[in-house]
């Protein structure tokens, strides 16, 4: 194992950040996370704040640790690629070089570089594939990220590890997303696929799961992730030998229908399953043999459990996170 005591963590007020601390510090990590905009409110984590365009400032935070795990992302915001994950990544891994005493960067990316759902994919995703993202600014800023901190690696022997995430899922996220009542969660949006009928037949609140298909009709078929097996990844990055260096793809073990997800859910929740179509949609499966086999991740969550645990969430009435603005 590698010996590993002190981590940093940025954007630790986050999605993937709030967990991942926690884990950390049950782990018996000293673990930092970095404030910049949002309030980090952890259980045994010291707190500092830093604005990773100060460089003076991110060489300091840096100094003391054994292991930085970068999760700050800028999403859709112009600005944020080249001040966020341009800049801030830059000066992370230069300040973890020059230090000389970081024995683990560990990026946080996602499978958006490999343009999943946009672009057509007749193989499983591979770590070795070539980027080719989708449009948008937070796909590209993962392309940045996920450059420069290979180069690091090559250039200057930094011990880096990618971890290429699917679309992460926790609380009733799954829900937000399969079905049409409430909150739009992620894409596509089911009110720009309904007919005018389908429209009015769902516009009082009406529930139903989206069983989606291509014009030929059939399925469509995705990958995701749940949020506690990317937690899961994070720790096992830490701690797995010989990884440097190293890009891991990070999914469920495999893609679900959105067919016969839509049926399990709408059953699960009596509410009626309906059939849109999508002329955009391309399937993905990603392959996550590498994760398994040298980093020892073991996905705990398929489609089902995704689902069932959702609708635990919501009839246990339990305050759902702050969410950042981002529908993803």
């Amino acid at each position: 194992m590698v010996d590993i005591q002190r981590v940093l963590v940025t954007g630790a007020s986050g999605k993937l950040g709030t967990p991942v601390c926690a884990a950390l510090v049950e782990a018996g990590y000293q673990v930092t996370a970095t404030r910049h905009r949002l309030p980090v409110e952890i259980p045994g984590v010291a707190v500092i704040p830093l604005d990773l365009r100060d460089s003076r400032a991110v060489e300091a935070a840096v100094a003391d640790q054994d292991a930085i795990l970068h999760l700050a992302t800028c999403k859709e915001d112009r600005e944020g690629v080249i001040d966020v994950s341009a800049r801030g990544t830059f000066y992370l891994l230069d300040a973890a070089m020059r230090t000389g005493r970081c024995r683990r960067f560990v990026l946080a990316s996602g499978d958006a570089v490999n343009g999943i759902y946009f672009h057509d994919q007749p193989t499983p995703i591979r770590e070795d594939m070539p980027l080719a993202a989708y449009p948008g600014y937070y796909p590209l800023s993962k392309v940045l990220e996920e450059a420069m901190v290979q180069q690091y690696f090559h250039q200057y022997g930094l011990a880096t590890v990618i971890l290429r995430m699917s679309w992460i899922h926790t609380e009733d996220d799954i829900l937000n997303h399969l079905t049409v009542a409430g909150e739009n969660f992620g894409i596509p949006v089911w009110s720009e696929l309904m007919d005018d009928g389908q429209k009015r037949r769902y516009a009082g609140g009406r529930d139903a799961a989206v069983a989606l298909r291509h014009p030929d009709g059939r399925s469509v078929k995705r990958h995701v992730v749940a949020l506690e097996d990317c937690v899961q990844a994070h720790l096992l990055a830490l701690q797995e030998d010989n990884i440097a260096g190293q890009v891991f793809m990070i999914a469920m073990d495999q893609p679900f229908d959105y067919v016969e997800a839509a049926r399990y859910a709408g059953e699960k929740m009596g509410i009626d399953v309906i059939e849109l179509v999508d002329s955009v949609a391309r399937d993905f499966y990603i392959d996550v043999a590498k994760a398994r086999h040298v980093l020892g991740y073991r996905p705990r969550y398929d489609i089902f459990r995704l689902i069932d645990e959702a609708i635990e969430f919501r009839r246990g009435g339990r305050n759902r996170r702050e969410r950042s603005g981002y529908r993803g």
